[in-house]
């Protein structure tokens, strides 16, 4: 025969918890038993707690919603998606209220009026500390009404020996940043373009947003101008995107141990310093990778089979910060471009423009119908991929390219000051130039002498700054916004 009997129960209403990585807004809206549990992008995070529910007549039902009920909304207002964890923190429990009968639901409603069950549980295993309710849900992007429900069920019997024992509960929610794949930001960055740009005519003086061209693999979204919201921390480094790749991969250029300003001079902004090749009386040396010296042909010339300075540097810096790391497994293989295209020559010590010069104007550094894309398939660098690319890389690396550096938006000078996405410092592009009176050039990001601001061309053998670049797969997990005080992190 079932007996009534009473039990006293304590619950606290609500006791709000969040985690480290979230930049949340939670305020306590109602003094009683209706919360509402508001979450923003914030960089502030607010907690003011609401009162205690006392339960001192809990008794078997016969149906829960004469339980003891507490009532929650949560508005989510974050533009990337929220993840919440539900739980409860079971400070004292006795063992006799440890049975199957004791139960509680979480229920869920759009409306505030009708609601489902959608987790239930009993304390018959139930212990100090944590009891999960439910854990990784995406918070909707919409208001919903939560009900938490604690009873003894009536319909079902219940020992004597449940009576004049009592549980000490908190609810908790915790809410934090759900991780966004880089395919999902990519997809995020998509939408905000302002449309084709790949011909430029000026220079990004201020933040211009994201644009868009073709690459080897399709459509890829850049950013232009000083634009403050492309920081990631990777592999202990801090790194910007330069791009989306036509694949959906992110393309960055290291940025140094600690986050740095636009425009900031700093040595720490490079991994050091280089020549791009040691050697300049041959074309041979405006290559990333190169062939015969003192050949009679473009193809021995710019045969792939001898490493630069500059690559050598490159790649011992990834054996030794990326390599065995277990950050490797994060990283696309994916095509660096050194366009080595002909206007003319092409070999030996015979005088040579390559194809980038076109593209720029020498001495105002403005570029002109600049390309993403690599024309020839001896100058697309991949480690194994062998249908679009060479495969001659040993590590997927390379460096950034001169179109790319021009279409981010070049660099401007005013005053003593210099801002610029990439600059503070000279470093050298992946882009040959030419071969002129026994000198191989290639393309570099100037820094700043005197009024003569921006990307221009350097004798191979002159020692600069050496900036490694690298893409994430499109599966790999972020958290964060971007910003210097909030990098995009790779989890």
């Amino acid at each position: 025969m079932r007996k009534k009997f009473i039990i006293g129960i304590l619950i606290a209403l609500i006791i709000v918890v969040i985690s480290l990585s979230t930049l949340a807004l939670f305020t306590w809206t109602s003094p009683n038993t209706i919360l509402t549990l508001e979450v923003g992008e914030m960089t502030d995070v607010i907690f003011q707690e609401g009162n205690d529910i006392i339960a001192n007549n809990i008794g078997p039902v016969l149906n829960y919603e004469d339980g003891e009920i507490t009532e929650f909304a949560i508005i989510n207002n974050a533009e990337n998606k929220q993840q919440a964890k539900f739980y409860l923190d079971i400070s004292e429990i006795s063992d006799s209220l440890k049975e199957e009968s004791f139960k509680y639901l979480l229920q869920t409603s759009t409306d505030g009026n009708n609601y489902e069950t959608y987790k239930e549980g009993n304390f018959a295993s139930a212990t100090t500390g944590e009891l999960v309710i439910s854990d990784n849900e995406v918070l909707p992007s919409v208001r919903t009404y939560y009900r938490f429900i604690i009873y003894i069920d009536g319909n079902m019997e219940n020992p004597t020996s449940m009576m004049n024992n009592s549980l000490k509960v908190t609810f908790n929610v915790v809410s934090f940043l759900r991780p966004i794949t880089v395919e999902e930001l990519g997809n995020q960055i998509a939408l905000k373009s302002n449309g084709v740009k790949d011909t430029v005519n000026d220079i990004a003086i201020t933040d211009e947003g994201i644009w868009e061209t073709q690459d080897d693999y399709g459509t890829t979204y850049y950013f232009r101008g000083a634009v403050e919201n492309n920081y990631v921390y990777f592999a202990n480094k801090y790194w910007r995107i330069i791009r989306i790749n036509g694949d959906g991969s992110i393309r960055m250029i290291y940025d140094g141990t600690v986050a740095h300003a636009n425009g900031e001079s700093s040595e720490d902004r490079q991994i050091g310093t280089s020549a791009y090749n040691n050697n300049f009386n041959d074309n041979a040396y405006v290559g990333y990778m190169y062939g015969q010296i003192g050949a009679s042909t473009y193809e021995e010339t710019h045969a792939n089979t001898n490493d630069s300075t500059i690559k050598n540097m490159v790649d011992n810096w990834y054996k030794t910060n990326i390599l065995d790391t277990g950050y490797e497994e994060y990283l696309a293989d994916v095509i660096y471009c050194d366009d080595r295209k002909l206007e003319n020559g092409g070999y030996g010590t015979v005088s040579t423009n390559y194809d980038s010069v076109n593209r720029f104007v020498v001495g105002s550094f403005i570029g002109y119908n600049l390309v993403l894309t690599c024309s020839q398939k001896n100058d697309r660098f991949t480690v194994s991929d062998t249908s679009k690319g060479n495969g001659v890389l040993t590590y997927p690396v390379g460096l950034i390219t001169a179109d790319e550096l021009a279409l981010a938006g070049g660099k401007y000078n005013t005053g003593n000051n210099n801002y610029y996405l990439y600059t503070g410092n000279y470093f050298w592009t992946m882009t040959s130039a030419l071969f002129v009176d026994g000198h191989a050039g290639s393309w570099a990001e100037s820094g700043y002498t005197g009024s003569y601001v921006g990307i221009y061309m350097q004798l191979v053998d002159i020692i600069f700054g050496v900036r490694p670049v690298i893409s994430l797969k499109p599966s790999v997990e972020l958290t964060g916004s971007g910003t210097m005080e909030d990098p995009w992190i790779v989890q």
